[in-house]
């Protein structure tokens, strides 16, 4: 990764950074206040399922997609929310996004299935594979076949309908339901500072997989937001690298950013000046509520999507992006196996494992809670957030 940065740390991380440096010379963790319990009905209970789909998922801004994903001039399918959604970039540069849904007869403009995931096709317009009906990339209704014939019907009124959407720190937001306009940055509420001093905008997707696990959606955001299982699960994978339960967290609203210490630095703590020093003191990992996850490592970025098909089902879309100087093919050798190893060994068969055996698990009625200490609360927090956004506490705009 590169070694220099436009502008001085933002100070909310060199915060953070100070106090990862005084965990490491005290020895003492950041730890929560109480421990918690989450209830088991969180996690497979339809009625709560349809009360976070209803509450979170169709009111909530939810990352779609990284910035590079959608060049000028193209369209993307976006299905994850249950709903056929595609974002365009038109000419003038804006992200935007609309319900892929025809006016005349409701077909799918874009195709969103198939083995792979999607990708960005570049296109001057969105043409309806049934009829023709073809919409320019700010979704104005261009040309319908034999216009003449559809007596009665306003085409000002037959535009696709519009979603909320906007683009801040490298990555595209929308909201699933059609409603005003918001912004990206103000939703992040400072985190965008950090992506944009960290490079974030400027990374290259290399790969990205789109899979559908038997968990609920919060078991394997639990996994990320503590470290206290690393140690063990982890520990023939990536755990050498990493200090025992060493991390702090800056809460951003419901969002957070945390710095998990490496071994390095407690081998030799230097401020850094820049991403890669930090990238090798430390994980930095930002959380943006309600279900993505921005992970650092030392020389690339994993943008992970946790969606929710079902109580008992976890889309978990994870893209891989790599700096921009680090691109072509004398790299790709480097980055199919980094690919791997992370995905996986890692995700695939040690966290994703996990959350589909605990899932397992929970129908046998040995728990009616899953507990969680003073080193896991920031799990607890994320499930306060979700209990006030499903109760209707907690919004976007607050």
């Amino acid at each position: 990764m590169s070694t220099t940065n436009p502008s001085p740390m933002p100070a909310t991380l060199a915060d953070l950074v100070q106090r990862l440096d005084q965990t490491r010379q005290t020895g003492v963790r950041e730890m929560g206040d109480a421990t918690g319990t989450v209830a088991v009905g969180h996690y497979n209970d339809p009625l709560h399922w349809q009360r976070e789909q209803d509450a979170l998922f169709a009111q909530w801004p939810v990352v779609a997609a990284h910035s590079a994903e959608l060049p000028a001039g193209s369209a993307l399918p976006f299905d994850a929310l249950g709903v056929p959604i595609v974002l365009t970039r038109s000419a003038d540069g804006r992200a935007r996004a609309f319900f892929n849904v025809c006016r005349h007869r409701g077909m799918a403009l874009i195709a969103a299935g198939g083995p792979q995931p999607a990708q960005a096709r570049a296109c001057r317009s969105l043409v309806c594979p049934y009829h023709g009906w073809a919409y320019e990339l700010d979704g104005r209704l261009r040309h319908r076949l034999h216009a003449e014939t559809f007596d009665g019907l306003d085409p000002a009124t037959l535009n696709l309908v519009e979603l909320p959407c906007d683009e801040a720190g490298g990555l595209i937001f929308v909201k699933r339901t059609p409603g005003p306009a918001f912004s990206a940055a103000a939703f992040l509420q400072g985190l965008d500072a950090h992506m944009d001093w960290m490079g974030l905008a400027d990374m290259q997707v290399f790969r990205k997989v789109d899979h559908v696990y038997p968990a609920n959606w919060k078991l394997t955001v639990d996994a990320f937001l503590e470290g206290y299982h690393i140690r063990v699960l982890h520990r023939d994978t990536i755990y050498p690298f990493f200090a025992d339960a060493f991390t702090v967290a800056l809460h951003a609203g419901p969002h957070q950013d945390s710095l998990v210490a490496r071994r390095a630095a407690f081998e030799a703590f230097e401020s850094p000046g820049n991403r890669a020093e930090l990238c090798r003191l430390a994980t930095p990992t930002q959380f943006v509520f309600p279900n993505t996850f921005l992970i650092w490592h030392p020389d690339y970025v994993s943008l992970i999507g946790m969606f929710s098909p079902a109580v008992d089902q976890v889309r978990w879309v994870h893209t891989m992006l790599i700096p921009p100087d680090r691109t072509g093919e004398d790299w790709t050798p480097h980055w199919e196996k980094t690919f791997r190893l992370i995905e996986q060994t890692v995700f695939q068969q040690e966290d994703i494992a996990t959350a589909v055996a605990i899932q397992r698990g929970l129908a046998s009625g040995a728990n009616a809670g899953l507990h969680a200490g003073r080193l896991e609360h920031e799990l607890l927090r994320f499930h306060r957030g979700v209990d006030a956004a499903v109760e209707g506490s907690l919004s976007p705009a607050a």
